[in-house]
């Protein structure tokens, strides 16, 4: 056997080996990666958009100064069931998109992370997402760019599926145009903000 033989016989062995070791990983991986994994979700919701019964002081507060317009609303998000960062089975950060429209044909499309909390089939869910806002027939909410943050709470079922309660507050974070307040020297930022209560039934795919 010459040696062009033997190097070529070694080169060959040495790809058998990898191939195998590649594939003894992944073997080994992808239960791991299941296991990780929860199932995706669609969420369907409905609700009522710049709601004025629950109006919290602070981290939701709207605008004094503009009035609500209240309508109804409806919405779709898809959560992904891979997670960015996961604590055992009690806690995951995952992403999340999500189309929302009132019936004043106000538009709203949006990404973002959610914090899903588990206790047995007790769940808690607060989210931050950022996204596209346009007004149609609906309130002026100031700038294009809208940030929203959301609490959600619920049960999940035994086959994934999850129903749920959520308040959610939509602002510019202070982008808006900058305005004189009449009467006064003074100027503002055109923030209105907007709280929502929505119900979701959320399929497990």
């Amino acid at each position: 056997m010459t040696k062009t033989h033997r190097k070529a016989l070694r080169g060959r062995d040495l790809r058998a080996a990898t191939s195998l070791l590649a594939l003894a990983c992944a073997g080994i991986a992808a239960p791991a990666l299941a296991a990780d994994r929860d199932p995706d979700l669609l969420a369907v919701g409905v609700g009522i958009y710049d709601q004025s019964w629950i109006d919290p002081p602070a981290f939701f507060q709207v605008d004094a100064d503009t009035p609500h317009d209240r309508s109804q609303l409806v919405t779709a998000e898809y959560r992904f069931g891979w997670s960015l960062f996961r604590v055992d089975d009690w806690f995951a950060i995952k992403p999340l998109v999500g189309v929302m429209e009132t019936f004043k044909g106000s538009f709203y499309g949006y990404g973002g992370l959610q914090a899903d909390f588990r206790w047995g089939h007790f769940f808690i869910t607060p989210s931050a997402a950022a996204g596209y806002y346009a007004k149609g027939d609906g309130k002026d909410m100031g700038y294009p760019l809208e940030f929203r943050t959301q609490i959600e709470t619920g049960w999940r079922f035994t086959n994934g599926d999850r129903l749920s309660f959520a308040l959610s507050h939509i602002s510019n974070a202070e982008l808006g145009k900058t305005v004189v307040i009449p009467g006064t020297p003074r100027t503002r930022t055109v923030n209105p903000g907007a709280n929502n209560l929505v119900a979701y039934y959320s399929f497990a795919l």
